[in-house]
């Protein structure tokens, strides 16, 4: 069924309208302070090689990081060495202890990590997101800077939803970027990402990436002429367990910068007429009026083809980048992980039929209704 798109309106978003989190300041503590470690007095100043390293064996990584700059008040009882990462983040590592001045040594007791983003860009959001995902997804990991022999064992304790969104943020960026390389413009990230732009992002990239998916919907109220030709389609739609909607021309503006997609078809499945007996007598009146009919899924799903979508370019990324996108299986393995292990110590005392009474699937069918309407002319 062909129709041209006049409008198009949501009554609610598919996701929901939250902070996904500001990566612009963030700080993480290590579960405990470290072993006593010393610095040498006085420490060395700022030179080519003087580099903060991290091995992460968790993920087999290895992230170094030239040192700008150290800032040293050993007396007060902290030193600051800040590295930077390209254009895009500063690391800060702050090391709080006590000088030892007969033997001309700071002893470390206590790390802090903290990381700004010199850029309001998801490439920079993206880095941001991927060290912090990696540093408290590691079971352990090292920090060293060779040059005053530092070598330090850390590792960092945060609530599991926390993590969970500095995956999901992590995700959103990659799906900025990979739009940003394929349409050519960089966009200008506001501190606050809405749930209507999480859901543009989401349609886009799967537009850009997968053409044909599946979309959650509710509705979709479509004009009809009233004429005797629109009254037989109605009556033949009616019998049809999926109706075909366009393709039509479709774009969306994302962040001001207006997005072409190309041509959009739409699918209801399991398609219900909600209005077919209202709509039909208005239709069989043959005065060319436009009628409103409302089509709902009952299974909540619309298959989605887009024909003409821009192409992304063959080489997405530069090396160092593409090793941090490659990290994604692994940060999910290990987040998946962490709740079995909550799951697990639930489960301690329990006899085998509490166990099985305790981890039976729920019904989430009520928990999880989308409630997104749609409106075409």
């Amino acid at each position: 069924m062909s129709t041209a798109v006049i409008e198009e309106t949501h009554s609610e978003t598919y996701f929901p309208a939250r902070n996904l989190g500001d990566l612009r300041d963030f700080r993480i503590n290590p579960t405990n302070n470290v072993l006593a470690r010393t610095l040498p007095v006085p420490l060395p100043q700022v030179q080519p090689g003087l580099s903060l390293c991290f091995d992460i064996p968790t993920f087999q990584s290895q992230l170094t990081i030239p040192i700008l700059d150290v800032e040293s008040d050993m007396k007060a009882g902290r030193v600051v060495f800040k590295g930077a990462i390209n254009n895009e983040a500063i690391l800060i590592l702050t090391g709080t202890g006590k000088l030892n001045e007969e033997e001309d040594s700071f002893k470390i007791e206590h790390i802090n990590l903290h990381m700004e983003r010199l850029a309001e860009t998801a490439r920079a959001d993206f880095i941001a997101a991927t060290i912090r995902a990696a540093l408290v997804l590691a079971d352990e990991f090292h920090v060293r800077i060779p040059s005053i022999q530092l070598d330090i064992t850390l590792k960092f304790d945060e609530p599991l939803l926390d993590i969970s969104q500095i995956l999901r943020r992590r995700q959103l960026d990659y799906r900025i970027m990979v739009i940003e390389r394929t349409i050519r413009h960089e966009f200008h990230l506001p501190l606050d990402i809405s749930g209507d732009e999480v859901r543009d992002i989401t349609l886009a990239y799967h537009a850009i990436v997968d053409h044909s998916f599946v979309w959650p919907i509710n509705s979709i109220t479509v004009f009809f002429p009233a004429t005797r030709e629109w009254a037989n389609t109605l009556a033949r739609l009616r019998q049809e367990a999926s109706i075909p909607i366009g393709p039509d021309p479709f774009s969306l503006e994302l962040f001001g910068h207006q997005i072409q997609l190309g041509q959009r078809g739409i699918i209801i499945q399991d398609a219900v007429i909600e209005n077919f007996e209202i709509a039909q007598k208005e239709i069989n009146k043959d005065n060319g009026q436009l009628i409103p009919v409302v089509i709902r899924s009952a299974s909540g799903q619309a298959k989605y083809d887009f024909f003409g979508a821009p192409q992304p370019p063959t080489v997405m990324w530069d090396s160092h980048l593409q090793s941090m996108v490659e990290l994604e299986s692994q940060f999910d393995a290990a987040l998946v992980a962490r709740y079995h292990a909550l799951a697990a110590t639930t489960l301690t005392g329990l006899s085998e039929e509490e166990k099985k009474e305790v981890t039976a699937a729920p019904n989430l069918i009520d928990a999880f209704t989308i409630d997104t309407d749609e409106e075409v002319r």
